[in-house]
């Protein structure tokens, strides 16, 4: 986990966590069990307020960006966006997002072929 930290104006520190979780323990029926993941989990928080904002930094016109009501200017952003690059580049990340592109690829050539029977039907 990459732990980007500053002061803000108002002298509270921020911080926003980048790390890739690759499992969870969940509850089933009053069971703990382990459960295999891989998702990157962004989360902003403040001093005093605790967690204000999750997910990727999104533009805003107050600051370089923000995390949910987290204004972040471009220095903390190069850092936070240094660490997300940092998880992309992980082996598990990698082969999870080839897997998703693999599973796309198929679902357009099936609704290729379903699209050809169904034109082919009408005719």
């Amino acid at each position: 986990m990459k732990k980007i930290s500053w002061k803000l104006q108002s002298g509270k520190e921020a911080s926003v966590s980048v790390s890739l979780k690759l499992s969870e323990i969940v509850n089933a029926d009053g069971q703990e069990v382990e459960v295999k993941r891989c998702e990157m989990e962004i989360v902003a928080e403040v001093e005093g307020m605790g967690v204000v904002g999750h997910g990727r930094p999104v533009a805003a016109q107050e600051a370089a960006a923000k995390i949910g009501k987290l204004g972040i200017a471009q220095e903390n952003l190069d850092k936070i966006e240094s660490a997300i690059k940092e998880i992309e580049n992980d082996p598990e990340w990698i082969a999870k997002m080839a897997a998703k592109k693999a599973a796309r690829e198929q679902e357009v050539a099936y609704e290729k072929a379903s699209a050809k029977v169904r034109k082919a039907m009408n005719n």
